[in-house]
């Protein structure tokens, strides 16, 4: 097949990618999935950061603070009488330190950023430098596990929280992170991201990856475990060096208009955003929240704009009209979000409000916190 791949595995398996030429605007398969050991890891260690302009931490309210300070101060050559004499020292903070690796693993060499965040009674962190720390795996049921990175350099504060802090291209790995998600039956677990998973969402995966991958002597090369994974076997002749079959596999091209899920809002407190589905359905509600308070302005009969009837309350309805899909009365979520930011519903309440219409089960959709 031109512009396709083959593999002969070494008993004569010959494992077929059509992947020739994917419809124009189509998505691939690894927007849908992730691979089952391709997980998040974090490596984690204490630090100390220095040279705060008296906004670190205080033994007066936490001695143990001071302990890990004073030894790095006896390393340096300069050790200190006792800890009374750092009790007001207030240029240096305990940290906690942790480098997110990502999903495909990391090389020796590798540089990532690190997150800083303190300990104990530091006001901020502006101004310091995080001194050198190492990182582990977080492993508490191991003792001393060993040295995976090292992380160090001068803290940038991001956003409002001035005892948060980040130290770009701060972390560097030292030990390979590697990672091989096929298992030792030769098999790749494919999970569905959560906002695509679901029965038909899986059985529609398999479908794909069995139409585009031919294997020679295996009837069914994917098999839909349960709403949220999918199980591919991987040739024999692939299984020690697998990269190139699960490239082909991930670039398997997907039809958007066959990409159906639930109806589902995703809710971003910190961020303050929402996002809605086009399918998502509330019922007939009438909603009074606290610090809710509707305005409306009825002008006389001869409209005056210095002298308007206005009326206050803290009910809002909406009127719900039969929906063709289901012969029920309801209307879209959307509608009631135009309404209340029509009356400058603060976000905050308005991600409340969607949560008691899930309570209340006026809601038809999932939910998806962020």
């Amino acid at each position: 097949m031109r512009g396709c791949s083959s593999w002969c595995g070494v008993f004569g398996v010959v494992v077929t990618i059509a992947l020739c030429a994917g419809s124009a605007g189509a998505t691939s398969l690894q927007d849908l999935i992730r691979l089952r050991g391709h997980d998040r890891v974090v490596l984690q260690g204490l630090g100390i950061v220095v040279g705060l302009d008296d906004t670190g931490d205080t033994s007066k309210d936490s001695f143990v603070a001071v302990r890990p300070y004073a030894e790095l101060l006896a390393n340096l050559g300069d050790p200190v009488g006792g800890l009374n004499e750092l009790s007001k020292a207030g240029a240096f903070a305990i940290v906690m330190v942790q480098m997110e690796i990502p999903a495909v693993g990391a090389m020796d060499g590798t540089r990532l950023d690190v997150s800083v965040d303190t300990l104990f009674n530091a006001e901020s962190l502006s101004g310091g430098r995080l001194v050198f720390s190492p990182l582990r795996l977080p492993r508490p049921h191991k003792d001393n596990p060993p040295i995976m990175a090292f992380a160090s350099g001068p803290i940038i504060i991001e956003g409002e929280d001035l005892t948060s802090g980040r130290v770009r291209g701060g972390g560097q790995v030292i030990r390979d992170i590697k990672r091989n998600p096929v298992d030792s039956n030769g098999r790749l677990q494919l999970v569905i991201k959560d906002q695509y998973a679901g029965y038909p969402m899986a059985a529609r995966i398999s479908d794909l990856v069995n139409s585009a991958l031919d294997f020679s002597g295996v009837e069914h090369l994917a098999v839909a475990e349960n709403a949220v994974s999918v199980q591919v076997m991987v040739p024999t002749s692939e299984r020690t060096s697998p990269a190139r079959f699960i490239a082909a596999l991930m670039s398997i091209p997907v039809d958007p208009s066959l990409i159906e899920t639930e109806a589902r809002i995703v809710v971003n407190e910190k961020t303050g955003t929402i996002l809605v589905t086009s399918d998502v359905e509330i019922g007939p509600v009438a909603i009074s929240h606290a610090g809710l308070t509707i305005t409306t302005m009825t002008p006389e009969p001869e409209p005056s704009a210095l002298a308007p009837q206005m009326t206050q309350s803290t009910w809002l309805s909406i009127n719900a009209e039969k929906s063709p899909r289901t012969e029920t009365s309801s209307t879209h979520l959307n509608t009631l979000l135009e309404a209340l930011r029509q009356f400058n519903v603060p976000v905050a309440d308005q991600i409340e409000i969607i949560y008691e219409l899930k309570r209340s089960g006026a809601l038809h959709a999932e939910i998806i916190h962020e």
